[in-house]
């Protein structure tokens, strides 16, 4: 019986740390994003996989404007994914900077240089605002565990429709930002422009 209940006590106190360890990673994230600490947040963001992830959700906007899938069917829909892209990715570059990036996850908005990619959202809806954080209780109540992941929804109490997916992965014994689900508003809007891009290379 006593060893039972020491075994649960080890167990109790690997599960509340495991439920802490995400959120101190978050926590530091966030911490860089505030100060605007480049260096540090650089760090902390795995570059490879963010780059990924806004590429797949930028195609696939992509593909729903133009109607690709529809007009061209499954192997349509392949080659409208690798054409898509490939003109995503340098759009997708342009924001991954730690700058830029910053400016996208505290104020809604960003613009490349000489004229890239650009978006902008509502202030109100930035992931890492003031406002969006102001509740340590609140955000950690939108968010979720997953199997090496930990998934935060941002503002909380907003719309799932104006939010963003914070995704968070273990690499390295470190948490680090690995992901971003965009609202589908800034999603189309990043598509328009690949569409406008590859319009300008066709002429």
């Amino acid at each position: 019986m006593r060893w039972t209940l020491r075994i649960a006590a080890v167990l109790a106190v690997l599960l509340l740390a495991y439920a802490i360890w995400p959120v101190v990673g978050f926590a530091r994230i966030a911490s860089a994003i505030e100060a605007r600490d480049g260096a540090a947040l650089g760090k902390l963001v795995d570059f490879k996989a963010l780059r990924k992830s806004l590429t797949k959700q930028i195609v696939a906007a992509y593909i729903e404007l133009t109607g690709k899938e529809k007009q061209l069917g499954l192997m349509g829909k392949t080659l409208a994914v690798g054409i898509g892209t490939s003109y995503a990715e340098p759009i997708v570059a342009e924001l991954l900077n730690e700058q830029t990036l910053m400016d996208l996850l505290t104020k809604g908005e960003t613009s490349g240089s000489g004229g890239g990619a650009s978006v902008k959202i509502p202030a109100e809806f930035a992931p890492f605002s003031k406002s969006a954080l102001q509740s340590g209780w609140q955000t950690w109540w939108s968010s979720e565990y997953g199997l090496g992941d930990y998934y935060i929804y941002l503002p909380p109490g907003k719309a799932p429709d104006k939010q963003f997916k914070v995704k968070l992965s273990l690499k390295e014994m470190q948490w680090k930002l690995a992901g971003i689900d965009l609202p589908q508003p800034m999603r189309l809007e990043l598509a328009q422009q690949l569409i406008k891009r590859r319009t300008e290379k066709s002429e």
